[in-house]
Formats: C-alpha cells, sequence, structure tokens
C-alpha cells in the first residue's frame, strides 16, 4: 500500500499546484483501488485548510525544502487518513513512512514518522479543538466580494461531505428507485455512493447525470419544439440532453475534441442525437452561416460553485482566475450578438458564486448594449432562487433540506423590441 500512497501524493501534488481536476486523472490509478483513492484524496481535500491551519502548524515548524516538497502532500494524505478515516492506525503509519523513504529518504521517513504519531496521540484534542473551516483565505477573498458573513457560514455547511446524486430523466420516463427523491425543481436525487450503472434504465437510455442546479437553465426557456439552438461551450452535454429531449435542433461547440466525444456518447446512450451537430471550435472564433432562435453560453467559469463534488476548488481558485474567465465571458457574449437571430434569445450560464462572474457581468451587458434587456427567468419550483431582477441565482444553501445544490448563475437576454 505505501507504493498507492506516495501515487496518491503525487497526484494530489499535481491537483494543488498545477490546477488538474481529480476527475480528469482518477482513470489513471487501477479499477481495484480507485474507490479508497477518490474517499482518500476527497477527504483530505475537503479538509485541507483544518489540516493545514490547526493540525500540521502544531507539528511543523520549519518549511521542507523543496527538494522534499512531496513530503508535505504525504501529511496531508496521512493526516486525513488518522483523523476522518477508518484505516488502522499502525497501517497508516507504516503505509506513509515508507512511501516517504521511497519518494525521498531515511531523514524524511523519520519526520513523516514523527509527526503522524503525534497527530495519532492529539487525535480528539486536534478535533475537539477544531477552529478552521473548509473554505481557503483565497475562497473566502472571492466569496467576501459579494456575499455576507452568515451567507458564506451556510454555503461553508456543504463542503464537508459528498453530494448527492442528481439525475435528469427523458420526458416520459419516469424514476422508479424507491430509495431516491424527487427534488421540488425535477431532478431525482439518490444518495451519494449509488452505482450509476446499476440505475434503473441506464442502458435504455432513460436518464442522464446532472447537478440539480446546472438542470433548472434550461427548463426556464419557453417552448424549444423545431427551434435551431447553439449550444456553447457545450460539454460534458447535460444542458445538450436538455435541449435535444425538449425537441430543439441543436448545433453543440466545444473546443475540447476529447470532451466533445464524451458529450456525443452521452447523447448516444440517451438516443437523442437525431437532431444534433457537433462542432470541435474555439467559440470566440465560430462563425456559422445561420442565425440562432436560442443561444445557450455554458461559459468558462472559475466553477467555483461546484466546490462540493470538486473540492480542490477550495484550494486552487483566487480573485485572479475570476477576473480572467471574466474577461472571457465578455468576449464570448459579445461574439454571441452577431450569431443570434433577430427575435432570438441568448440564455447566458456559468457554475460560479461570483456575481463578477454573473450579474455584474450582465449587468455590463446590458449597459454596454441598451438595444437588449433581461429576459425574466421563472424556474417552477425554484421561486427562491430567482433575483428581483429576474437572473436565477442558485447557492448551495438553497436546498438545504436536501443536502444542498451547486452554486449557479443564468440570465435571458433578448433583443427590445
Amino acid at each position: 500500500m505505501a507504493e498507492n500512497r506516495a501515487e496518491y501524493a503525487e497526484i494530489l501534488k499535481n491537483i494543488l499546484n498545477d490546477g488538474v481536476s481529480f476527475s480528469n486523472i482518477k482513470n489513471t490509478i487501477a479499477d481495484k483501488d480507485r474507490g479508497f483513492a477518490n474517499m482518500l484524496l476527497m477527504t483530505a481535500l475537503r479538509q485541507l485548510t483544518f489540516i493545514k491551519t490547526d493540525v500540521l502548524t502544531k507539528f511543523v515548524k520549519k518549511k521542507i525544502p523543496q527538494k522534499q516538497k512531496i513530503l508535505e502532500y504525504l501529511l496531508y494524505l496521512g493526516a486525513a487518513e488518522i483523523l476522518f478515516m477508518n484505516t488502522p492506525d499502525y497501517a497508516v503509519i507504516n503505509s506513509y513512512v515508507e512511501a516517504a523513504k521511497a519518494k525521498t529518504d531515511k531523514f524524511g521517513a523519520n519526520f513523516v514518522n514523527a509527526v503522524l504519531r503525534n497527530i495519532l496521540r492529539q487525535k480528539d484534542t486536534l478535533l475537539a479543538e477544531r477552529k478552521s473551516g473548509y473554505f481557503s483565505k483565497n475562497f473566502l477573498q472571492i466569496l467576501k466580494q459579494d456575499y455576507t458573513a452568515a451567507e458564506i457560514a451556510a454555503m461553508e455547511k456543504f463542503a464537508a461531505v459528498e453530494p448527492p446524486l442528481d439525475l435528469t430523466f427523458k420526458q416520459g420516463c419516469l424514476p422508479e428507485n424507491a430509495d431516491g427523491i424527487m427534488l421540488p425543481t425535477g431532478s431525482f436525487r439518490l444518495s451519494a455512493n449509488t452505482k450509476v450503472r446499476e440505475i434503473k434504465g441506464f442502458l435504455e437510455g432513460d436518464w442522464w447525470v446532472q447537478d440539480a442546479a446546472s438542470a433548472i437553465v434550461v427548463k426556464c426557456l419557453p417552448d424549444l419544439t423545431g427551434k435551431q439552438v447553439l449550444d456553447l461551450c457545450a460539454a460534458p452535454g447535460g444542458k445538450t440532453a436538455q435541449l435535444l429531449d425538449a425537441g430543439a435542433i441543436v448545433t453543440a461547440v466545444d473546443i475540447s475534441e476529447t470532451r466533445l466525444d464524451r458529450l456525443k456518447e452521452n447523447i448516444d446512450r440517451l438516443k437523442l442525437g437525431e437532431n444534433l451537430t457537433t462542432v470541435c471550435a474555439d467559440a470566440l472564433n465560430f462563425i456559422p452561416e445561420t442565425k440562432y432562435d436560442v443561444i445557450l453560453l455554458d461559459a468558462p467559469c472559475s466553477a467555483t460553485g461546484t466546490f462540493r463534488r470538486h473540492p480542490e476548488i477550495m484550494h486552487t481558485k483566487t480573485l485572479e482566475d475570476v477576473k480572467k474567465q471574466a474577461t472571457l465571458q465578455q468576449k464570448i457574449l459579445e461574439h454571441s450578438i452577431s450569431l443570434l437571430a433577430e427575435t432570438g434569445i441568448i440564455l447566458y450560464a456559468t457554475c460560479s458564486l461570483a456575481k463578477a462572474e454573473g450579474e455584474k457581468q450582465i449587468n455590463s451587458f446590458l449597459k454596454a448594449h441598451p438595444e437588449f434587456e433581461i429576459l425574466p427567468l421563472m424556474p417552477a419550483g425554484a421561486e427562491r432562487m430567482r433575483t428581483k431582477e429576474g437572473y436565477l441565482r442558485i447557492l448551495p444553501h438553497f436546498l438545504d433540506d436536501f443536502s444542498g445544490i451547486d452554486g449557479f448563475f443564468a440570465a435571458g437576454l433578448k433583443r427590445k423590441n
């Protein structure tokens, strides 16, 4: 197991240093080890602020040399396993000591051994005297631009645990799982540990996995039957499936060939591909021959609203990331105007909590383009999520009775008559 812990430490290093998403690399882990690796890495990422601030500062007094930096990530994982998982204590310490020895030297192994044994001895006290939450300083800096301390605290409650699994069902297909619940917004929710391929209707293409927040957006659109719809930045394709299921003729554009292939595979499973055209292109350079009745711009963003599913975001995103993405969003929005039919609708959406990528972005657009106005969004079962301007602003605690929801923003735009 020691070699596995060393591998997981390298993965954690890549996630935190290079912004690599764990979901993009977990397939490199052997099938038999993937479940444990997922639990370990997700636990470490969810608890990282506490481990860094309340735990390791007590036992690590000197900065770890750069050439032995891997020891830091081994300690993050070792602390997470001791404090929050059920692995036998002796096995945890032995595994990380051996991993440290393999990655560095005898000094590194002794250092890891001493720190982890101290954590083990003081485990109950460390947990009882916890002061830190889950959000990092950088993440808090993003949220404090737009939200009160009470709102941030309400969101942070949902950082601690793995979120449930949400499904969107095709029209005419009804869930047949007694263990799930139907949310007020129309999504079907199952427990987090549900095995997707074992859910009834998988092979038949009756449903797809889609967070409840993401699923609300397309439901706000008027009748799409026969409408020409441009789905910009379409992958992984949850909203694409909704558009097709609603009767739209969809052109799905994404810059990633790999992600687009995955989208097509999903749509094929759902048997919804008859009215789908896919194009691998940069949204900024896409210039079609036709104009579209609806443009769904699922804009690239900081993804801060997905911290429940991707806890690395709590540690890797900064205000600079938000500003960078907001600049790109503004450019794509501007380009979208030239692709829109005269009476068409732009539906702008981001999975970001930052208002610079949501409300402020759209307010700036309307100021620069007085010929456009807001198309008020009317989400069924999600009235609490509608702002006074007619935007859709979803915060993680808005479904607090149902284990939360991803953060999301959407706005409808149309030309004035």
